[in-house]
């Protein structure tokens, strides 16, 4: 018996468990070469990591990953991590993006941008999440936080070198965190907010 045979006869949960350790989702994805049955469980990975690098295709990126999340069967993602590699001012709108996302409930959001132009401007709406218990936001993210604010789940939130717009802001997030029990804050040397 050869090798990827004895592999594909390993448990649904435990194959999915060794999908979700690969570095990204597109290695993982790589892997339905093996076998038929593999190409289902990539659909199936409770944990989704997308890394996009400076290249001028963007809209292909976003355009796969969406296709990738919409054809997406586990009945909750656990998490999505997006870490955006922008070239100088080429940041662009991800919003429908991690719109789908919130669509498949999310539990957990690490989204990370490094850009030398303006900063990301994280979608208002998507601060309504009622699903999201994890949110980790920055660098080069822009956090600007309008009232009324619903993110009754949220448990953990970590900002690390976001950019804040104003105190309202701040306000305005941490007062929508009813379930709040972790918080880790590491601001910008430039922010003006207290």
């Amino acid at each position: 018996m050869r090798n990827k045979d004895r592999i594909s006869e390993l448990p649904d949960a435990l194959l999915l468990q060794i999908l979700s350790l690969l570095p990204t989702t597109k290695d993982a994805v790589a892997t339905s070469v093996l076998s038929k049955r593999w190409r289902f469980l990539c659909k199936m990975m409770p944990s989704l990591r997308f890394c996009y690098e400076r290249t001028n295709d963007l809209e292909r990126f976003s355009d796969n990953v969406c296709t990738f999340l919409l054809s997406h069967q586990a009945p909750v993602l656990q998490s999505l991590h997006l870490e955006m590699n922008f070239g100088r001012g080429s940041t662009r709108d991800i919003g429908v993006l991690l719109g789908v996302a919130f669509g498949l409930h999310v539990r957990e959001l690490e989204l990370q941008v490094y850009s030398g132009g303006e900063p990301y401007r994280f979608p208002t709406s998507l601060y309504k999440c009622g699903t999201l218990e994890t949110l980790k936001l920055g660098p080069n993210v822009l956090v600007d936080v309008p009232f009324p604010v619903c993110l009754k789940a949220l448990t953990t939130l970590r900002l690390y070198k976001v950019i804040v717009k104003d105190e309202r802001s701040v306000v305005n997030l941490l007062s929508s965190c009813s379930s709040l029990e972790n918080l880790e804050v590491i601001t910008c040397t430039h922010s003006d907010v207290k």
